[in-house]
């Protein structure tokens, strides 16, 4: 949203003939002000979702193909550290990619027949549990079999949803420890899907932030 035309034409004009002439304190005053309501303007408006809670759910269980491009924030006692995310579900197989903000390979994932696949540390590993595979090479817990339908917005058979009056899942629980909370819900391609996600179990927080949803 540009700042209104005479707004400009004024800002333009003290610029060129007044503001040598302000006092430093209106000079840091009108340029506050002018970067407050810029920024008001540039903030992406929210959009309010209602759904049928039961018929989204069921319309996300039918979502079987996908990719995400994001950021992903772990903390834990031990390590911390932010990475770029790449995702790509097919079916009940994965490719994950986890990089760097310099570009660097952190590592790789894919499930494919029944195994996962991770290459870490210029090593491969093989498992069949992903979150045990992770742990083990990386001491990082992360619930990768349950991500795929969390970062749809949609709840695993075992936890426990709490939906908000749009019928959107606003968090959920599960019984091994897991609370999620969803939110900047946006519609892509005929589904609304989450953009922003926080994971917290003990001692561990993870935060996923979605910049771009792929549907095919």
């Amino acid at each position: 949203m540009k700042a209104p035309a005479c707004l400009c034409s004024h800002y333009r004009h003290l610029t060129r003939c007044q503001l040598p002439t302000l006092p430093n304190f209106l000079l840091r005053i009108s340029c506050l002000c002018l970067l407050l309501l810029l920024s008001a303007c540039a903030t992406r408006p929210v959009v309010e979702y209602s759904v049928n809670a039961l018929h989204h759910q069921r319309q996300l269980a039918q979502l079987q193909q996908w990719q995400v491009s994001g950021k992903l924030a772990f903390k834990s006692s031990e390590e911390r550290f932010s990475a770029n995310l790449h995702w790509q579900q097919r079916q009940d197989e994965y490719n994950i990619g986890l990089n760097s903000f310099i570009g660097t390979r952190l590592l790789s994932m894919q499930k494919q027949g029944g195994r996962v696949h991770l290459e870490y540390e210029d090593r491969e590993y093989w498992h069949d549990n992903a979150a045990q595979l992770l742990e083990q090479m990386t001491g990082w817990v992360i619930p990768v079999s349950d991500l795929p339908l969390w970062i749809k917005g949609q709840a695993s058979e075992e936890a426990m949803p709490a939906f908000a009056d749009s019928g959107l899942i606003r968090r959920l629980t599960t019984d091994d420890g897991w609370q999620v909370s969803f939110s900047d819900y946006r519609q892509q391609d005929g589904y609304i899907l989450p953009h922003a996600l926080e994971l917290s179990a003990t001692d561990v927080q993870i935060r996923i932030r979605i910049d771009q949803w792929q549907l095919k």
